[in-house]
């Protein structure tokens, strides 16, 4: 596959990750305050294991399968406004101020 984009009306594997970013975050995020809360780590220490997570949810997500991959079709544009007809130079108004 040349070019991957990604496509809601898609279920290839790669497609369907793409919602697992955020539930990764807010996971760890609870996980990494609860530690802070329960004196077991502080989050100060620990918040670069969040970095670590949206590390390994976009690598992971990348390296999916694309078996079944529906390409994206891009709309067509709506179409132009027709050109304006030609004017008569002997009828045209030109404003002299």
């Amino acid at each position: 596959m040349d070019h991957y984009q990604p496509n809601r009306s898609c279920y290839c594997m790669r497609c369907r990750s793409r919602g697992l970013m955020g539930p990764a975050v807010l996971i760890t995020l609870g996980v990494l305050f609860l530690l802070s809360e329960f004196g077991v780590a502080h989050f100060e220490r620990t918040w670069p294991i969040l970095l670590i997570v949206i590390g390994l949810v976009k690598v992971l997500a990348g390296n999916l399968d694309t078996t079944g991959h529906v390409d994206y079709i891009a709309p067509a544009p709506p179409p132009g406004t027709p050109p304006a007809p030609p004017q008569n130079p002997e009828t045209r108004q030109v404003d002299h101020v």
